[in-house]
């Protein structure tokens, strides 16, 4: 039993770590605020993308999906209609996007969480039962890496389905 709780503090302080440095970065980003700024953010949209604006000092967020982008207008597909705004007129927008990223982390941080402690719990019992060395239980953590392996698989797949808004300003 003392060789037990020898083994499970390293897993455990892994894991803990793990869990902090993962779940806990969060990213401020700085929203355009010049002129010269939001022009280029709007000339990196793509085709296709669907967005949310507001212009003209409005609080109204209206949607519809980007046409064509030029250097002076945005052209929206919005209620079967094209619409023409002048890219200086736009106050705010945002783009969907998907969770892909976000989803491929959480999936993995859970996979091997989970996988990892039941690794851990299979080894102690078959370690209690006499049928696997004390070493046994230094291959818990690997298992844990195939459990982030195909838990960040399922997680990206869970992620590209979500999706979000993104201010881009």
């Amino acid at each position: 039993m003392v060789t037990e709780k020898v083994y499970l503090r390293p897993v455990s302080l892994s894991l803990i770590i793990l869990l902090l440095v993962s779940c806990g970065s969060n990213t401020l980003v700085q929203l355009p605020s010049t002129p010269e700024e939001k022009q280029s953010v709007i000339l990196s949209l793509h085709p296709g993308n669907t967005i949310q604006y507001s212009a003209n000092g409005s609080d109204n967020l209206n949607e519809g999906v980007l046409q064509e982008v030029t250097e002076d207008n945005l052209y929206i597909w919005s209620n079967e209609t094209e619409i023409g705004i002048a890219a200086n007129e736009i106050d705010s927008l945002w783009v969907r996007q998907r969770s892909v990223i976000s989803g491929m982390k959480t999936g993995a941080v859970i996979g091997w969480s989970a996988v990892t402690g039941y690794a851990v719990l299979a080894v102690l019992y078959l370690n209690s039962t006499g049928e696997v060395s004390d070493s046994s239980l230094l291959l818990a953590p690997l298992f844990g890496v195939v459990g982030a392996v195909g838990g960040g698989g399922i997680g990206a797949c869970v992620g590209a389905a979500i999706t979000r808004w993104e201010r881009l300003f």
